[in-house]
């Protein structure tokens, strides 16, 4: 469950969005894109032992209110896969385990637009993203041989909050993205009551603001 503390979080920063929704409507301009990359993820948590970074990716589309302030609004919705690694070597033979998760992620971002260079614009931006849990999957190699079994004891829903910086780089018609972005799980993401499992995950992304 999520503590009091993160409940005002996340409470506040929805509260600020709403804020800010109601501030840039007027004169903002509606800009659609894309973006994909990758990066590592991984477990933590008091329930989680020696669990390793492994590769995970991201792609999916976004829209981006532009104000004609330094601010902006935006909202995504991703396909992510995530999870973590643990390792065991012993008599030379490598006992592995694999988290696979895969994520319908749904981000709602505020960015501030601090400096410009020429053609290029740059950025912070964080916020509250919520996901769907889509698959979940434990992949065992040992001795050469693999097993892959279905995870039946992870949430249906994560809430995570993300932060990053990046740049727009101008290229008509449109403008290149690039990012690097860092999310972490507010909650546990195990069925189990008092379980102690989250997620956390560091992504270089790319794209094209239209």
């Amino acid at each position: 469950m999520i503590t009091g503390v993160k409940k005002q979080v996340f409470l506040s920063l929805f509260l600020l969005l709403l804020l800010l929704t109601a501030d840039l409507t007027a004169g903002m301009k509606i800009s659609p894109g894309f973006k994909t990359g990758g990066g590592v993820s991984s477990l933590f948590g008091q329930d989680t032992y020696q669990q390793g970074w492994q590769a995970s990716l991201q792609t999916g589309v976004f829209f981006e209110l532009l104000s004609r302030y330094r601010l902006a609004l935006a909202t995504e919705l991703n396909f992510v896969r995530k999870g973590s690694v643990y390792r065991l070597d012993s008599d030379g033979l490598e006992y592995r385990e694999r988290y696979i998760f895969d994520y319908l992620e749904l981000p709602v971002l505020v960015k501030y637009y601090f400096a410009s260079l020429k053609k290029a614009e740059f950025y912070v931006y964080a916020g509250p993203s919520v996901a769907l849990n889509l698959k979940a999957r434990l992949r065992v190699t040992f001795d050469g041989l693999e097993e892959t079994v279905e995870v039946e004891n992870l949430q249906g829903t994560d809430l995570l909050l993300l932060g990053g910086m990046g740049a727009a780089i101008k290229l008509a018609p449109g403008n290149i993205i690039l990012e690097v972005r860092y999310n972490q799980g507010l909650k546990s993401v195990a069925t189990e009551p008092e379980a102690d499992i989250r997620t956390k995950s560091l992504l270089l992304l790319t794209g094209f603001r239209f």
